[in-house]
């Protein structure tokens, strides 16, 4: 039904994976024309009912400005209960240009220059990088890799709390480890940051992207009203339809004072619009678009499985981090015994392989790449046969 095998070409399309990341690369980099698996989007064609409702739009011909209709909100509330079973409600609602967006509003509205905000890393770049642009600090608690798989440790949390750490930025699922938390480790954490006076927000873009045996994604609002009033949950259908280039996501915010608070900030920055394209695709993809997300789950987890494997058969010598969520993989290339720029420079200019270096994740990431695993499988076969060669 979906050809998940299509190879498209994005060259020469205003992509920032195949186009403008170009321009952080040197020109020896350049000239070796890596194949770019780094940055988060898919390599997949969007699902049809995305496309109907975009046409829709353009043929109607006025692109003026827009609001958050309440059909739009029945439907973000009706995919968060039948995906999740968390009811939330649509008064909660704040759409935002995107989670990124949303994490520097909450760094800004409720905490001050000079605070700590309490990370878990290896995590995704901006929530490191945009705590330190906003003149905030960073209060680092880092997994525990035990056995070649990471885990929450309490102590370990806790420990890194500093007497001014407002804010707790929270992946959920983890980025890049894959970690699905349980509804104890959730229950851990939430609990500590109660206990300290600390607010959570919950980044929970990847919620879809689960496909581990017996693993099911828990929103951190759910697991009481006493969390909830405590927790903004960041979802958004980005990374779920691949649709980040239209800029929309949507927060929950469950506490009616912090969803003020959060909102002053949003004006205060002149964040106020919305992206009406971004709109009808999120509701047309909510409403419509859940075929295509089981499809495309089922096709990830293959190419997952597929790829780890692959890296065994090959006799690589690399280790892939089990995972049981994410379209991306997080690999262990310390056996090369390459510092990480070396690494990173090795990889673009001898393997041809342009992926994400580990160190941007912080300190425990270096050794590590991220790979990503959402695009035709063809693909994933040449990304092996070039590190195979570079390798070997």
């Amino acid at each position: 039904m979906f050809d998940f095998d299509e190879v498209i070409d994005r060259r020469g399309t205003n992509s920032m994976k195949w186009e403008h990341g170009r321009q952080f690369l040197t020109p020896e980099q350049r000239a070796a024309d890596p194949l770019p698996m780094w940055v988060a989007d898919m390599d997949f064609r969007v699902a049809p009912p995305i496309l109907d409702a975009l046409r829709e739009q353009v043929e109607m011909g006025v692109l003026g400005y827009g609001g958050t209709p309440d059909s739009y909100r029945e439907a973000a509330v009706d995919w968060q209960m039948r995906r999740f079973g968390w009811q939330a409600r649509p008064e909660w609602l704040v759409q935002s240009p995107g989670v990124i967006s949303a994490l520097n509003m909450a760094v800004q509205a409720f905490t001050q220059p000079g605070d700590h905000v309490l990370v878990q890393t290896p995590v995704y770049f901006h929530f490191l990088h945009d705590v330190v642009n906003n003149g905030r600090r960073l209060a680092l608690a880092p997994l525990t890799l035990e056995a070649g798989r990471y885990r929450y440790d309490p102590e370990v949390f806790e420990a890194a709390i500093q007497p001014n750490t407002r804010l707790f930025i929270l992946c959920n699922p983890h980025n890049p480890t894959g970690n699905v938390w349980t509804r104890e480790e959730l229950l851990s954490m939430a609990a500590i940051c109660e206990r300290h006076g600390i607010l959570i927000v919950s980044d929970e873009v990847h919620q879809d992207l689960v496909f581990g045996e017996g693993r099911r994604h828990v929103p951190l609002a759910m697991l009481d009203d006493g969390v909830a009033l405590n927790t903004i949950v960041c979802t958004a259908p980005s990374k779920t339809f691949n649709i980040a280039g239209l800029s929309c996501a949507n927060i929950f915010i469950p506490n009616a004072r912090h969803r003020q608070r959060f909102w002053t900030q949003c004006e205060r920055n002149g964040v106020f619009l919305v992206n009406t394209m971004g709109t009808a695709a999120c509701e047309a993809a909510y409403r419509h678009g859940e075929p295509w997300v089981d499809a495309m789950l089922d096709y990830v987890r293959g190419n997952q499985r597929y790829f780890a494997a692959q890296v065994t058969a090959l006799g690589l010598p690399l280790t892939i981090t089990p995972t049981d969520a994410l379209y991306l993989a997080w690999v262990d290339f310390r056996a090369l015994g390459m510092p990480p720029v070396e690494l990173h420079d090795f990889l673009l200019r001898r393997a041809r392989l342009w992926l994400d270096p580990g160190h941007k994740f912080g300190a425990p990431g270096e050794g590590f790449m991220r790979i990503n695993l959402a695009c035709p499988r063809s693909v994933v076969d040449e990304a092996l046969h070039r590190l195979a060669s570079a390798l070997s």
